[in-house]
């Protein structure tokens, strides 16, 4: 459980809330079983769940950016399942007596971590899907940026949003700087993680080529000046890269494969140059 789960629990206590706040905890556990169950249908076995006040974070032993379509449909599980338990508090309300307060409450605390989970930024789900849509055409590295950086600007209008409510004495000032907060430093976190994500990318990459033996083809073409980070910033996982060297002159001089990249990449470092490497091929 997060330390900030933890301050709002004790906030609630403070303002006689505390029902309130363990619901919010079972509600958010319930989001993250959708995950882990979502990840059981790929056969992703999940380390750890960190407790967020907006939601969590499920970790896996796999690496989830291999495959894109597995990251949104993981992604998405949590908030659909928050749709669904909406859903049925409607379709079961006139079956059962619930107090109204406690309905009201469960289906806007369901609605509102679906509807904030979704915002497209990370380290948010929704963050998650428009990553896997973005490594289509950007490449991993410069996808995780960019959402990374969303989410920061959506973590600005929070505490902004924050702010407003206590010039306006609103009592849901603290939840909404404590998100504020989190989703600020854990989108700072995705950006500094996200190199190091990127060299686990393609340790795990190296790998699951040599178990799947058989896969999609990705060419591309790059100069013999084109250095090994620019070509790395260019893969978009599943498919396997087929490399082009071309000469400054539009002559082919070579061509890689992404296992020989990734090899030359802990070798000679990103700066190193494709025209070096189809060099010593030659010789």
């Amino acid at each position: 459980m997060n330390p900030f789960f933890i301050l709002l629990l004790v906030w609630a206590a403070f303002w006689g809330r505390l029902g309130e706040a363990l619901l919010l905890l079972a509600i958010v556990l319930w989001h993250e079983t959708c995950h882990v169950l979502a990840a059981a249908v790929y056969k992703l076995p999940v380390t750890d769940i960190e407790l967020l006040p907006f939601g969590g974070v499920a970790r896996l032993e796999a690496f989830l950016q291999l495959n894109p379509k597995a990251e949104w449909i993981v992604a998405a599980a949590g908030p659909l399942g928050n749709l669904f338990l909406v859903g049925a508090a409607y379709g079961l309300a006139p079956y059962l007596a619930i107090d109204a307060y406690w309905f009201r409450f469960f289906v806007q605390a369901n609605a509102g971590m679906a509807l904030f989970n979704l915002l497209p930024c990370l380290p948010l789900d929704g963050g998650r899907v428009l990553r896997s849509l973005l490594v289509r055409t950007q490449g991993f590295a410069q996808a995780t940026r960019a959402a990374a950086r969303l989410g920061q600007a959506c973590s600005v209008l929070l505490l902004g949003w924050g702010v407003y409510n206590v010039l306006y004495k609103r009592y849901n000032f603290i939840l909404v700087l404590f998100a504020g907060v989190m989703l600020f430093a854990a989108a700072r976190q995705e950006l500094t993680n996200a190199s190091y994500v990127f060299m686990r990318y393609l340790t795990a990459r190296r790998q699951q080529l040599r178990l799947a033996r058989v896969c999609a083809v990705k060419h591309l073409a790059a100069t013999s000046e084109s250095s090994l980070g620019e070509v790395l910033r260019s893969f978009q996982p599943p498919s396997y890269h087929l490399i082009w060297v071309v000469d400054l002159d539009g002559k082919v001089a070579g061509f890689l494969g992404e296992l020989e990249v990734i090899s030359a990449l802990f070798e000679h470092g990103l700066s190193c140059k494709l025209g070096t490497l189809t060099m010593q091929q030659l010789s």
